[in-house]
């Protein structure tokens, strides 16, 4: 088990380090893409949410009157914008939006926490599949590591009062120890329902079986997430009907709940549909209540509400996971634990080439395995870190970005770099 522990741990231990700190940060991603747009005010949540869909949809039916669907993400308290995303000739594309005018935003553009939001699951860079495939390895071990680290240490408690400062390996081993009791029910939680969240994606064979065709899967995914399938259009225009009027509609059949996301297929066509999906914000299970209207006639099609004990179980398991339903208080435990974590893995990557440079025979000439450890833990641990703080630098300074790909660009330039 020992052996375990360390093997998987240090294999996986880079790419984790860089889950767990950029996933540490991605607990206040609304409020660091608010604070990386200062020319756009604050979003009252007190505003009718109505008005802010119908001047996006307006501006749409101008941007992109051909693309087969817009997913609005509405503002809220959190998030003072509100974000279009449609698929286009050759990817999909996004567009970012003033409520108050629902004028584009296009100065001073930024990905702002999304950046290392996307980054803490897909790793930038990489073909989103394969990066996600990675992440989710790298959770397996960390899984592995976790229950193999329990076993091993059998004074892990009284070890969490330990600290004896300068001791070289021992100081590593106990800070390593501390951070890891410090939020041990969170790690395991965290790292469970991480691989949870992906799971369709690593192991697929059992929807593929139950639901053998087409349009039985996109039903079952529908029922898991508010995203409705693109029906084929008719083929001849028809006017949308008003989605601010849908909203408020949705809103009061939710009985004061508000909306979170609509969905716009085929708009401009008579086989329009709008889906409107109730915000996650006021409750811990993620998953879907949703309506679906009739885009040309504004008739309700189809209502998604309480759902059944397994898809209540993910959605639970996913918003624990997401933390979307926490308040300014908890959003802060998640995040100091989620550090703790990072600090966990970043001390064990150091006690592994602490405990070994005392056993090498001339520790002032490594072998080439030991100097490749090294080597990526100045890289991973120090390189990403201080990327991080440079970008939150660099934004500080100037509230600007970089230009064209400017949060992804800087950050690995200084990470590789480095």
């Amino acid at each position: 088990m020992s052996d375990l522990h360390i093997w998987v741990g240090l294999l996986a231990g880079w790419v984790l380090y860089a889950m767990f700190l950029t996933g540490s940060v991605s607990y206040f991603r609304e409020e660091i893409s608010q604070w990386a747009r200062p020319s756009v005010p604050a979003y009252a949540d007190t505003t009718d949410r109505g008005v802010v869909a119908e001047k996006v949809v307006q501006h749409m039916q101008h941007i992109a009157p051909q693309a087969p669907s817009w997913f609005i993400a509405l503002p809220n308290g959190r998030q003072n914008t509100a974000t279009v995303s449609w698929r286009g000739e050759k990817r999909f594309e996004t567009a970012t939006f003033d409520p108050a005018t629902g004028e584009r935003i296009t100065q001073r553009e930024t990905r702002g926490g999304d950046f290392f939001y996307r980054f803490h699951f897909s790793l930038h860079y990489l073909p989103v599949l394969l990066g996600r495939w990675i992440a989710g390895l790298c959770a397996m071990f960390m899984l592995v590591a976790i229950i193999s680290g329990i076993i091993t240490h059998k004074k892990i408690f009284r070890d969490f009062f330990t600290f004896r400062w300068g001791k070289g390996q021992r100081s590593w081993l106990d800070a390593h120890n501390a951070l890891s009791v410090l939020g041990l029910p969170f790690h395991l939680m965290i790292t469970y329902t991480g691989l949870v969240t992906l799971m369709f994606l690593y192991m697929p064979w059992g929807v593929q079986a139950a639901y053998p065709t087409t349009e039985a899967r996109a039903e079952f995914q529908s029922r898991l997430s508010a995203y409705v399938r693109e029906a084929s259009p008719a083929g001849h225009a028809a006017p949308l009907i008003s989605v601010g009027e849908l909203t408020r509609h949705a809103e009061h059949h939710w009985q004061g709940q508000r909306a979170g996301t609509i969905q716009v297929i085929n708009p401009g066509d008579a086989a329009a549909s709008v889906v409107i999906k109730r915000e996650d914000a006021a409750r811990i299970s993620f998953s879907p209540q949703y309506l679906v209207f009739d885009g040309v006639t504004g008739a309700l099609r189809k209502e998604v509400g309480a759902a059944g004990p397994v898809t209540q179980t993910l959605g639970v398991t996913y918003g624990l996971h997401l933390g979307r339903f926490a308040d300014i208080v908890t959003r802060w435990l998640y995040f100091l634990l989620s550090l703790a974590g990072t600090a966990m893995v970043g001390t064990g990557l150091v006690l592994w080439t602490v405990k070994r440079r005392a056993r090498l025979p001339d520790p002032t000439r490594p072998h080439l395995g030991f100097r490749l450890v090294e080597r990526l833990n100045i890289a991973s641990i120090a390189g990403l870190s201080v990327a991080m703080a440079s970008f939150y630098g660099l934004c500080g300074c100037c509230r600007a970005t970089w230009p064209g790909d400017p949060n992804g660009r800087f950050i690995l330039f200084l990470l590789y770099g480095h």
